[in-house]
């Protein structure tokens, strides 16, 4: 079996591991299991990787997996050639098209809290969108967990947009079956030799079931209690280590 994993409310809590997760990547990796940690964070592969390394989980860039590299991937696919991004510098860094915030080919949602984007990119956006330039976003996730806090995530404002639009926007970000495909293409396998593991029923689990892989629901980050009876769900472990107990 080969893992996907999912990164804040699983492996992550803020700055600090969750539950077991040291003890349960060590583990992965004395059994030489291969997975991959995949996440809608749009942070850099290389940020990911210290943040993981600063509380004891250690492993190389290329097991991580984030939504703008799928992004990429799909600008490419669709001969498109440049792009308006909402994104801070770093963000917008590991966007490989050319950016255009004059006439671009596409929109990029990335992020809005980093450089406090608000009324003018909206805006900005919405007019795109009434010219019919395509726009695509990294997560449907309205908040995020920090530190125990919700924080509003990019999918309140894509929420926003669509409801004035009218249209709907494009997820490259879990639980878009294109992002599960991406993580599973570099697992080098099929969807029903892959397990993923996560805290979100709607964005891991959802996603993950989708495209056929089997998926675990974690007690914990975006847990509520009752999740576990969605009919979606299969199975759910109060801590990772658990899983290998099945």
């Amino acid at each position: 079996m080969k893992y996907i994993i999912d990164l804040d409310g699983t492996l992550l809590d803020g700055a600090n591991a969750n539950l077991d997760s040291v003890d349960f990547v060590s583990e992965l990796q004395k059994k030489n299991c291969e997975f991959v940690v995949m996440t809608n964070s749009v942070k850099s592969p290389n940020i990911i990787k210290e943040r993981l390394s600063n509380v004891g989980i250690k492993i190389g860039v290329e097991k991580i997996i984030n939504p703008i590299i799928a992004m990429n991937v799909y600008v490419q696919r669709n001969n498109l050639n440049s792009a308006y991004v909402i994104g801070s510098k770093l963000e917008k860094d590991q966007v490989t098209v050319e950016l255009n915030e004059i006439n671009p080919d596409i929109v990029l949602l990335l992020d809005f809290e980093k450089d406090n984007f608000g009324y003018n990119e909206l805006q900005k956006t919405f007019d795109y969108m009434a010219d019919g330039i395509p726009v695509i976003t990294a997560s449907r996730s309205k908040f995020y967990l920090k530190n125990g806090s919700k924080q509003l995530d990019t999918g309140a404002f894509v929420s926003l947009l669509e409801t004035v639009t009218g249209e709907c926007i494009e997820v490259i970000g879990k639980p878009s079956k294109n992002y599960f495909e991406s993580a599973i293409a570099k697992l080098d396998t099929v969807a029903s030799d892959v397990t993923v593991i996560g805290d979100d029923w709607q964005t891991d689990v959802l996603g993950a079931t989708e495209v056929g892989c089997h998926a675990i629901l974690l007690k914990s980050g975006k847990y509520s209690v009752g999740d576990e009876e969605n009919a979606i769900v299969k199975e759910s472990v109060d801590k990772l280590m658990d899983i290998f107990a099945e």
